[in-house]
């Protein structure tokens, strides 16, 4: 009697034990606590089925709850499995192998199955367990046996409410659709989880609730479409807390809680904020990027933008130099021009974490070069750098892996060809026009070409206004070594695009319409040679990656007045503007995240294989069942009756 009622418990807590396992194994951050739940839960669900076995008659073995017993231990295997790829898979640097991914799906399914075919058949063992003793038991018995049985049921059931809620709290769930569209890639994980220790990362969310009064935003968002976003975007966004501790992840409706929203500024609906705070802060302005997400197709993209920003934002704190001692934006010559100074910009990169600075004659420069220095902008010098100045900022990109963002004023004096000439490129003026309708000098372009500044960028088919811009020429050396720096395009003008060399705006005959580039990506020479394609139109070989800290990189545009106080509020001006200066120290390829778009193949069926279904559905499946049934019936008749002699 007493082997029976340790059996009987054992078996029951088996089944809670091995629920409660998974929702509560990540949530102890020791290894060693959570190598004991493991010990203790297989040791119980082990035990369960070894005593059954031995406790058992040689010829009534309980199978039910051995199968049980054994499915439940596979179960943990293929968890700890799966955690083991999950680890393998964040150790990598770079993209996950595809072979770990598809393994891992593989895994998830045959987990749930033999989760849920250990509790059924665990729990059917009980039933019978239960209705055999009614039948052998006195009429009181018989009532308590079935009282403990609904009692126990019932203590189950609040088990496995206990668990949902636990799964709920910490997020924890089986994404079985095919993208994993609900869940975040192990790339993006292993980004996520790079939070210093005691900072955090406030997520703010800004839709309105399903029941929520209809609106429509001021930027033309309906509500009624930010609405149906929202219940995706709690799924996936409240699983940032259990990916780090220190994500908090708060939702707003911006026309309702107005209360809530005045320590955010101006927002509107259809927005997720993404803002750092470092340990110890108490008060901003703090490090903060927005991701706009309006329709469902921006889901497919979302989790890349998340990433990136909380990136952008996470970066620690660096100091960034403005050159200001040849007529820059930056310097004094512009005080009185608002629409020409940089404010704007400066304020953005405050916002990204970089600390602005200006250098000049008081600091040395020309030609010395602040020896903290990682980061230098120079933003539309009119007087052209002497040979001293050259040699500094050549030294600093090549022998200091220094970082460079450059912008180049048409009407000054200075092409930087000399720098240009080590990546095979020259500088051109020109007077860029696009329509009629438009300002000469004046282009809207979209035509990016593939790079990981144009990938974080969400307003990117908005275009870039780009005014009173020259252009890029390809110039190769005649000798291939002097080719010191590699080259990409960025950004080109478009196919719309003439050289309007009059200036009247007007396109004369004799001006054709080019796609000319107007921003190129350098970077100190890789070990594997990239020879710039001879056609421009031609993407150049994909770059080798490395660590932004054992590189030199520039970005350098044709035009200055883009990132000027008059138009970097226009279209994506300000996001391509702060995603440049961000990639300077960009070392996860973005890539290797994955759209989650979820692709519905159709599938047709020809005439027979429509008959061969019709056959299974009416008559191979019904006769089957039928069959298993009338041999279980039998032999459950058969054992019956022996029971009674």
């Amino acid at each position: 009697m007493k082997s029976n009622l340790i059996s009987r418990i054992l078996s029951w807590a088996s089944i809670v034990l091995l629920l409660l396992f998974f929702p509560i194994y990540e949530s102890f951050s020791s290894a060693g606590l959570r190598w004991a739940a493991s010990i203790i839960v297989l040791s119980v669900i082990a035990g369960s089925g070894f005593l059954s076995y031995i406790g058992s008659k040689k010829e009534d073995k309980e199978i039910n709850l051995l199968i049980s017993s054994g499915l439940g231990i596979i179960s943990l295997g293929i968890y700890f499995l799966r955690v083991y790829l999950e680890d393998l898979s964040l150790q990598k640097g770079g993209t996950a192998p595809f072979w770990i991914t598809n393994l891992r799906e593989f895994l998830l399914v045959f987990l749930v199955l033999f989760v849920l075919g250990s509790v059924f058949l665990g729990i059917l063992r009980e039933w019978e367990r239960s209705s055999f003793e009614n039948q052998s038991s006195l009429k009181g018995r018989k009532q308590s046996l079935v009282r403990d049985f609904f009692l126990g049921t019932g203590i189950l059931l609040l088990i496995l409410i206990l668990a949902n809620y636990i799964s709920v709290m910490r997020n924890h769930n089986f994404d079985l659709s095919s993208k994993g569209v609900h869940s975040f890639s192990i790339e993006a994980k292993k980004i996520l989880k790079e939070i210093p220790d005691g900072a955090e990362v406030d997520v703010i969310a800004f839709y309105p609730r399903p029941l929520d009064s209809t609106a429509r935003n001021a930027d033309g968002s309906s509500s009624l479409a930010l609405k149906r976003i929202r219940p995706d975007l709690e799924i996936l966004l409240s699983q940032l807390v259990s990916v780090h501790p220190g994500f908090k992840v708060k939702f707003i409706n911006a026309d309702v809680e107005l209360d809530e929203i005045a320590e955010f500024g101006q927002v509107s609906n259809g927005n997720v904020l993404i803002r750092y705070r470092k340990a110890g802060a108490t008060s901003g302005p703090y490090p903060e990027q927005k991701v706009g997400v309006k329709d469902k197709s921006e889901l497919e993209d979302l989790e890349r933008r998340l990433v990136q920003a909380f990136m952008n934002v996470t970066t620690k704190e660096r100091k960034v130099y403005f050159t200001e001692a040849n007529g820059e934006r930056y310097s004094q010559t512009f005080q009185n021009l608002p629409n020409e100074k940089l404010v704007r910009f400066t304020d953005a990169l405050s916002f990204l974490n970089f600390k602005s600075t200006g250098i000049g004659f008081q600091n040395n420069w020309p030609p010395k070069i602040p020896d903290d220095a990682e980061f230098l902008v120079i933003a539309g010098p009119t007087v052209p750098f002497s040979p001293e100045a050259r040699a500094s900022i050549l030294d600093f990109v090549f022998k200091k892996k220094g970082k460079l963002f450059i912008t180049i004023e048409q009407r000054g004096g200075e092409g930087f060809d000399w720098l240009l000439e080590a990546a095979g490129y020259s500088y051109t003026k020109g007077n860029l026009s696009q329509s009629p309708s438009r300002a000469p000098g004046l282009i809207l372009t979209k035509s990016f070409r593939d790079h990981a500044i144009e990938e974080s960028l969400s307003k990117k088919d908005t275009g870039i206004v780009f005014p009173y811009g020259g252009y890029f020429e390809q110039k190769p050396p005649k000798d291939p070594t002097d080719i010191k720096l590699d080259a990409s395009i960025l950004l080109e003008t478009g196919g719309d695009v003439y050289l309007d060399k009059n200036g009247n705006g007007k396109q004369e005959k004799e001006e054709e319409k080019k796609n000319l580039p107007i921003a190129l990506v350098l970077k100190t020479k890789s070990a594997v040679p990239v020879i710039p394609p001879t056609d421009p139109n031609v993407p150049p070989t994909t770059l080798p990656e490395t660590k932004s800290e054992n590189e030199g990189r520039i970005v350098i545009y044709s035009g200055t007045s883009w990132i000027t106080n008059q138009y970097i509020p226009y279209e994506a001006n300000y996001e391509l503007a702060g995603a440049s200066v961000t990639w300077m120290y960009q070392d996860v390829s973005l890539p290797a995240i994955a759209p989650k778009k979820e692709e519905i193949e159709t599938v047709s069926l020809t005439d027979g294989q429509k008959r061969a279904v019709w056959i299974l559905g009416m008559f191979l499946f019904p006769g089957l069942i039928a069959g298993l049934g009338s041999i279980y019936v039998i032999k459950r008749k058969k054992a019956g009756q022996k029971d009674a002699k």
